[in-house]
């Protein structure tokens, strides 16, 4: 049975707890789109900010999103129009027609506010796996500046086991994280296994978030109670330290909404308020010291 966010749950810990969202997106609503590729809804960083402040969230980690390509250009403008609230996540290019080493490096300096890269298996060109050369590269180069790879295996967590799980052998500097439950739709799926098995790396954590995206079952709507299992799984095989929640902005504002998704946590028994603590916010904010400052 869930809990009520707005009594047992919320504590004078929940009170103080600093909110940070893992995963979402921002886009510009005025932009030179590539066919196929424009945003399906509004995704401002002026609205992002604005649910934000409704729903107590500090900040969050952004990530460039696919409609913008390797256009990092509004993330980087986000983050200096609201300085110590964001951490931001690019794509790493993986054609064999540019040097997306090269690219990541410009972007992975050590004074910028890209902390992350994404690792999308399907921007590899056909035929080709992320443990290539430019994967290989970009992976050890990603441990060497100390940023985290997400690694979005949205058709399926098996069809890039084995890549991921090479990549982190031979590269252990490297941090890395799962997205979105590693898109395993709870506990009875079948990659949802493969997901714990992770944990045997030390460098892994997962991402608690886009619960609309994962949730089983007929009736899906928040919280999103299918996914209760799977967060105490992870908590079980990772530790809440390894575990960071986010939303999936903006797609969530046409789902539950940004304030109901920053409850879902909040809504689980049998988690202690030092794990929530950690899952809503602890965790990201150790995974990037000093990064999460601003007050506004």
């Amino acid at each position: 049975m869930a809990s009520n966010p707005s009594s047992s749950s919320s504590s004078s810990s929940s009170k103080s707890r600093k909110v940070l969202d893992a995963h979402l997106h921002v886009w510009p609503g005025e932009y030179s789109y590539q066919e196929g590729k424009v945003p399906p809804v509004p995704g401002s960083v002026e609205e992002l900010v604005e649910v934000q402040a409704k729903s107590g969230v500090a900040g969050a980690m952004i990530v460039q999103p696919i409609n913008l390509l390797f256009d990092h250009e509004y993330l980087e403008k986000a983050v200096n129009r609201y300085p110590g609230k964001f951490v931001l996540c690019a794509l790493a290019n993986p054609s064999p027609n540019v040097n997306g080493e090269k690219e990541l490096e410009k972007l992975l300096h050590p004074a910028g506010a890209f902390k992350a890269v994404r690792f999308n298996p399907g921007l590899w060109p056909e035929k080709e796996k992320m443990t290539n050369d430019v994967g290989k590269r970009m992976f050890r180069m990603c441990g060497d500046k100390d940023a985290v790879v997400g690694f979005m295996c949205f058709h399926g967590l098996d069809k890039s086991y084995e890549e991921m799980c090479e990549l982190m052998t031979e590269f252990p500097k490297t941090r890395v994280l799962i997205d979105h439950f590693g898109f395993a739709r709870g506990i009875s799926d079948p990659n949802w296994q493969k997901v714990l098995s992770l944990a045997k790396f030390p460098q892994v954590s997962v991402k608690v978030s886009a619960q609309f995206r994962v949730a089983a079952g007929e009736k899906i709507e928040w919280p999103y109670e299918s996914t209760f299992e799977q967060v105490k799984d992870l908590v079980k095989h990772f530790g809440a330290e390894r575990l960071v929640w986010g939303s999936d902005f903006p797609f969530v504002v046409n789902e539950c909404g940004y304030e109901k998704a920053s409850q879902i946590v909040n809504e689980i028994e049998d988690l202690t308020e030092e794990e929530r603590d950690l899952i809503l916010g602890g965790s990201l904010e150790k995974m990037f010291p000093k990064s999460f400052y601003s007050s506004s």
